[in-house]
């Protein structure tokens, strides 16, 4: 019975370093910007498309507490015959510049051509407002919901130096983030100091529980288990072999099947080893072949420990 490799990520055990932090925190920042960007433009450009409500940012504290200056109200048109004192309504107020306004309706009177006429009165307000307005055309936009503080972010985003920032020194951090993390990423090969340094475990029981499920058998899965340590030395050998005389071809195939029963088995630092072998072989890169078979040959030994010990602990 054969089973895929396994692949096992491997983790730095290295002190955590401010430099890390630094760029663990700029990475989150600058994603949660770009979540916040995304939200807002869908929110703000094509909901109202889509979903057929209306935005306006409240920029005085006439409705305040419920709505305050730098809120952004949700509307949706409604029909006129449908509204009721208490409602909260935009509309463009009969006096003046006929700016946009949002009060509550406090007086309301609805006639047969479905007109209406209101009064309305902001919530801070001391008085009414000085007007009675005619809601034509049948439909009316009614507050929904108000999004806090959102009008603010907008303002902010819209001033020219925060543009010119989030324009030019956004791209540049992300350039210089990718730069970095090239320079400090090691080259392929560097960390073959030994198997001491390795941060994979010489035995892991949790890929053996995985093959007894797969045969359905735990006791197939502790006499294959058995066999490849019985086998090892001999595959190790072989491997030695093949490379001190030369033949890739033969070290190629010795070396995938000990990577193979060692992912089953595993023996994941062994795994590791022999994929590193195989790279080098793959590459005809004979020193890095050489190296990493030498770190097979030395870390036979533990892996017969490790694999005793499980053996006696079975036992047990």
């Amino acid at each position: 019975m054969t089973a895929s490799p396994v692949r096992h990520r491997r983790v730095s055990r290295t002190a955590t370093t401010p430099a890390r932090i630094a760029r663990g925190m700029v990475s989150v920042i600058s994603t949660t910007m770009t979540v916040a960007a995304v939200v807002a433009f869908l929110f703000l450009a094509v909901g109202p498309r889509v979903l057929g409500y209306q935005t306006s940012t409240m920029l005085t504290g006439s409705m305040s507490p419920l709505i305050n200056p730098g809120d952004v109200v949700v509307t949706v048109p409604v029909a006129v015959k449908d509204l009721k004192v208490g409602d909260i309504i935009t509309y463009h107020i009969p006096v003046d510049d006929q700016r946009v306004e949002t009060h509550r309706i406090i007086d309301l009177a609805v006639n047969s051509q479905g007109t209406a006429t209101v009064r309305t009165k902001g919530d801070a307000n001391n008085g009414a407002d000085p007007w009675t307005a005619t809601l034509a055309g049948g439909q009316v936009d009614r507050q929904v919901f108000t999004v806090p503080y959102l009008g603010n972010a907008i303002r902010v985003l819209r001033d020219p130096v925060v543009l010119k920032v989030l324009m030019y020194g956004a791209p540049a951090a992300i350039v210089v983030m990718v730069l970095v993390s090239i320079w400090r990423k090691k080259p392929a090969g560097d960390d073959d100091a030994g198997t001491a340094a390795s941060p994979l475990p010489a035995f892991d029981h949790r890929p053996l529980k995985r093959l007894a499920r797969e045969m359905k058998s735990k006791e197939a899965a502790e006499k294959f288990a058995a066999s490849y340590a019985k086998l090892l030395p001999q595959r190790v050998n072989k491997i030695s072999h093949a490379l001190s005389t030369g033949n890739d071809d033969l070290a190629m195939d010795a070396v995938l099947s000990l990577k193979t029963s060692s992912s089953m088995v595993g023996a994941l630092r062994m795994e590791q080893h022999c994929v590193r072998l195989e790279h080098a072989l793959v590459m005809t890169d004979h020193t890095a072949a050489a190296r990493a078979g030498e770190l097979v040959r030395q870390h036979q030994p533990q892996l017969e420990k490790a694999l005793g010990g499980h053996t006696a602990r079975r036992a047990a």
